[in-house]
């Protein structure tokens, strides 16, 4: 659930919302601290963790998180020996060996889908049983990774409580995240969210009933009073009539239950049409973000996309004529870009004014970002392109004259930089 959206307005955390949610369901005393969303400093995060009573202390982390998470773990256990720490999310569910080898401070891992691995975990440590045994758990013995098989899937999301919204109520303004569907129909070369729910044997993405959304909207606006909602979905819309019809039923509901609210959603260049886009907007649609990647269709095939250059000029066309604010994710480099590549690229953003002050913005990527899970780093070390470093993976540019020019005009910062410009005269 790291949404690119977050990058742009700090939303909170909902794998963290979730499980508390779940925790306090089951009877456990839980407190929430978002540091993400407070702004908070590592040193700032230890002071106020420190600060606090607690028999158990849960990481939330993604692989961007990795050190800090380390670090974390390795200052509250040497602070309170007995402390129980336990670390879940995208991170420990790929790199769970060499996550415990690193940071064997940390008791055990969740690994997949968090909620019902929780849930049985604390239910045991609280009754004073082992949970060793259970499903999702990773932890050294003897000095060992043991990784326990994957926890089930949760067949319906509808019967998840609310996430909490502790952290949100206390940050004050901006927009509350909200999650109607997990997992994604595609599998983009660099996204490790298929694989991620595939370790428990899932193919498609399960959704929340458009009235169990909207209820929690309800609840959000009743404890908040926020009315503005990022969708955290990693696909909104989905292919095909089943995913449009559910779109559908969930603009009706909105029409019917006539909340005023406005929200953004994440949606592909091919699954977007005037009438789904318009049907939306009616409802309090004002943004849209798109994962274009790139204008170079080279490119477009290498991350596995399955559009074309032309479906996403079409797709942002579209957004421009129904006076939607949107968003566009592109990756300028990656392994085997070229230097005309990188210039077509740019050339790209700039016929498309991105970003031009008036709502549009441009999420840019310097250079395509390897973590667990991402399928394209079977390729890259088939190819002897990768190259990996404990926990840190990266790689060499294929293209001699890439790599050349790279290595001495420091070219990977170069389309960020140029990102910032982009009102370009023709």
């Amino acid at each position: 659930m790291d949404n690119t959206i977050r990058t742009l307005r700090r939303t909170e955390g909902m794998g963290m919302a979730y499980i508390t949610a779940i925790l306090r369901r089951d009877g456990h005393d839980v407190e929430m601290l978002d540091a993400f969303l407070r702004r908070m400093s590592l040193r700032e995060t230890i002071s106020e963790v420190k600060n606090r009573d607690f028999d158990c202390l849960g990481i939330t982390a993604y692989d961007v998180h990795k050190r800090n998470a380390i670090v974390i773990a390795r200052e509250v256990k040497r602070y309170k020996k007995d402390a129980i720490i336990v670390v879940g999310g995208y991170l420990p569910t790929f790199t769970a060996e060499k996550l415990l080898q690193a940071a064997p401070e940390i008791d055990l891992l969740v690994r997949g889908e968090g909620e019902l691995t929780a849930s049985e975990v604390f239910g045991r440590i609280s009754r004073s049983e082992d949970w060793k045994e259970v499903p999702g758990v990773a932890y050294l013995k003897d000095g060992i990774p043991v990784l326990n098989p994957p926890p089930k899937l949760i067949e319906d999301l509808d019967s998840l409580p609310f996430p909490a919204r502790d952290e949100r109520k206390k940050a004050g303004d901006g927009p509350a995240l909200i999650v109607g569907s997990r997992g994604c129909n595609h599998r983009c070369s660099f996204c490790a969210i298929p694989s991620f729910y595939a370790l428990s044997g899932g193919k498609l993405p399960r959704r929340r009933s458009p009235s169990n959304i909207l209820d929690e909207m309800e609840y959000v606006i009743a404890e908040t009073g926020i009315r503005e909602f990022v969708f955290a979905d990693d696909n909104f819309i989905g292919p095909g009539l089943k995913n449009r019809e559910h779109v559908e039923r969930f603009a009706e509901e909105m029409r019917r239950r006539k909340l005023n609210v406005t929200f953004t959603i994440e949606a592909r260049v091919d699954e977007i049409d005037e009438d789904i886009l318009r049907q939306l907007k009616e409802v309090g649609l004002t943004r849209v973000f798109m994962g274009v990647e790139s204008g170079v269709q080279r490119q477009l095939d290498t991350y596995a996309k399955g559009v074309t250059v032309e479906q996403n000029k079409r797709a942002i066309e579209l957004v421009q004529r129904l006076d939607l604010d949107y968003y566009i994710g592109m990756i300028f480099l990656d392994p085997y870009v070229t230097l005309s590549e990188l210039a077509e690229n740019i050339e790209f953003a700039k016929t498309y004014k991105l970003p031009d002050g008036k709502g549009t913005s441009l999420v840019a990527t310097s250079k395509l970002t390897l973590y667990g899970g991402v399928p394209i780093i079977d390729k890259l070390r088939r190819e002897g392109l990768l190259r990996e470093r404990e926990m840190d993976l990266d790689y060499v540019y294929k293209d001699p004259m890439f790599r050349l020019v790279s290595g001495v005009a420091n070219v990977v910062s170069t389309p960020l930089r140029l990102a910032s410009r982009l009102r370009f005269e023709k």
